[in-house]
């Protein structure tokens, strides 16, 4: 009961330095700023709901995705492993590259029998002669 109370007034404290650090954020003192990653990191360290909602957050916002994964790069162990947590389980530009790379992959035509073997010296009827004799070689 004791840890549930704790974690409830955690989380409490959480979404108060999320709000002061709103209202704060335009002012020329700067306490806006480490408001918001104060709450964000109890929030984020303390409450799934808040983990996953991060994680969608990375998911669909490309900027803020390569934005925490620079800082976790550059945090300290703690906070590392936190922000760690929240990790798309695919970030967006891993995913592109991986689109990019796939396609480069199909278009360069790896299998021999669906490609067509001409070179410009290379005749029509050796281009035949060569998928035929490719599609008849067993399997071995």
């Amino acid at each position: 009961m004791i840890s549930n109370l704790r974690q409830w007034a955690i989380i409490g404290f959480a979404f108060f330095c999320l709000l002061v650090g709103l209202a704060t954020i335009w002012l020329p003192i700067p306490t806006g700023v480490p408001l918001l990653a104060l709450g964000a990191f109890l929030l984020i360290a303390n409450s799934r709901v808040g983990r996953n909602a991060v994680r969608r957050l990375r998911k669909h916002v490309d900027w803020l995705d390569h934005a925490l994964v620079w800082l976790e790069e550059r945090a300290g162990r703690p906070f590392d492993r936190v922000l760690k947590t929240t990790r798309p389980l695919m970030t967006r530009h891993r995913r592109k590259r991986e689109v990019e790379a796939g396609l480069s992959r199909s278009t360069a035509g790896t299998d021999p029998a669906l490609t067509s073997t001409t070179s410009p010296s290379t005749p029509a009827g050796e281009e035949k002669r060569t998928q035929e004799s490719t599609a008849k070689q067993p399997c071995g």
